[in-house]
This record gives C-alpha cells, sequence and structure tokens, in this order.
C-alpha cells in the first residue's frame, strides 16, 4: 500500500484498472476540495455551477495526464488547444482562482500516479483553508465602508457632509471627487469607519436629506485602509 501510494517514480498504467484508480481518487480529492470550498464561502456565496466544476476538474486534469503520456508533441498540442479554453471567464476573487489552481494540482499528482502526496496535500490545505475560514484570516475586525454620495452641480459639496459623517463614523477621508451623468450631478467617494452598532438606515437618510434625495451607496470593504478625520 505504501508503495502504491508514495512510488519512486510517478506514471500509471494505461488500462482500465489504473486509469480508474486514478480518476476516481482525482474524483474524490475534488470531491473533498469542493465541500471546503461550500464551507468557507456559505456566508458570503458562490456560483451555483462552481461546486460541481471544482470536483470535475480534478479527474479531467488527470485524464489530461493521461492523453499527454510523455509526448511532447501532444503536451504542446493539447497546451494550445487549453490555452484557447477560458474554464473561468470571470473569477469572483483570488479564492476561486486557488480552488482552480488547487483542483489543477490534484489532477496532476494523481494522473502522474503520486495519491500519497495528493491526498495529504489536499487534506493538509483543506485544514489549513478552513482554519484562516473559522478565525477570519485578514478580514478587517472593524466596519470599513465606501461611502458613494451623489449631489446636484448646484450644491456646494465642501464639507456639507463632515458633520452628518462625524455623526456616524469613526473617522473618514474623502477620497474621490467626479462627474457623472454628463456632468450633471457630482459622485462623491469617502472612506469611512462606522461607529458601533450605528444605524445604516438613519445615515442614509439625512445624507439623502442634504444632496436632494440623490442616490446614496454604502459599499462594505474587504481591506483595510487609514481613514482620516
Amino acid at each position: 500500500m505504501i508503495k502504491f501510494l508514495f512510488p519512486t517514480t510517478g506514471g500509471v498504467a494505461l488500462n482500465a484498472k489504473g486509469v480508474l484508480t486514478s480518476v476516481g481518487i482525482a474524483f474524490v480529492l475534488g470531491l473533498i476540495l469542493s465541500l471546503v470550498y461550500l464551507y468557507t464561502n456559505r456566508r458570503r456565496g458562490y456560483t451555483s455551477d462552481f461546486p460541481a466544476a471544482i470536483v470535475l476538474l480534478a479527474p479531467l486534469m488527470a485524464s489530461v495526464i493521461f492523453l499527454v503520456n510523455s509526448s511532447v508533441a501532444v503536451a504542446v498540442s493539447l497546451g494550445g488547444a487549453l490555452a484557447l479554453l477560458r474554464i473561468r471567464s470571470n473569477p469572483r476573487d483570488t479564492m476561486e482562482i486557488t480552488t482552480l489552481l488547487f483542483a489543477i494540482v490534484i489532477g496532476i499528482g494523481c494522473g502522474t500516479g503520486y495519491y500519497g502526496i495528493s491526498i495529504v496535500i489536499t487534506l493538509i490545505l483543506s485544514a489549513l483553508t478552513v482554519i484562516l475560514s473559522a478565525v477570519s484570516f485578514g478580514i478587517p475586525k472593524s466596519s470599513r465602508v465606501t461611502v458613494k454620495i451623489y449631489v446636484p452641480e448646484d450644491l456646494a459639496f465642501e464639507g456639507a457632509f463632515d458633520g452628518i459623517l462625524e455623526k456616524y463614523t469613526e473617522g473618514f477621508d474623502l477620497q474621490q471627487i467626479k462627474t457623472a451623468d454628463f456632468g450633471s450631478v457630482y459622485e462623491l467617494k469617502y472612506i469611512a469607519t462606522l461607529k458601533d452598532s450605528v444605524d445604516r438606515r438613519l445615515l442614509l437618510d439625512e445624507i439623502r436629506s442634504k444632496n436632494g434625495n440623490l442616490d446614496v451607496a454604502i459599499t462594505m470593504r474587504d481591506y483595510e485602509s487609514n481613514p482620516q478625520k
């Protein structure tokens, strides 16, 4: 069993038993990876077809290794064909890209017969992913938001919203001013840290009463910043 899982040289016997074993292990490891992805993204949400794609990508890559089978000519031709295929046209975030790369690594490992290494890598990295998700690694502890306020062109917006923002935030910084709708309105972009248990609805209502009831947007931020009063 040890020799089967950790062979000294790579390679899979291209017969029914060898192919089915490799594809089967890749499928199981891809399923584990997909379940980990579902667990760690249960709150943020995900594209409905992405978990199934992860499960299938690992055995698919193992099959690619079978087709290449140490042939340089086939490898070059297959690489050119795969370059035309965009597996994921618009990844939502870097974790999706990482998960896709993870599935590809599993497929390559199983396709070359290194089952033990593939299993160990899958278990260790899956455990690390769950731990990082559980401790909310890298997620800002404070409520950092982006506030976009649209104001009419005849409103003197310099400092117009400072009093409202000071009331509801720990600190804020005006990052950008630009025109919108062919110059008929201005768009102000603030980076702010909301106070604890702040009522966002009241914040929006007060801003709307000041900007002529034009659009106001509050967007949660995924990275740290240094807003200042």
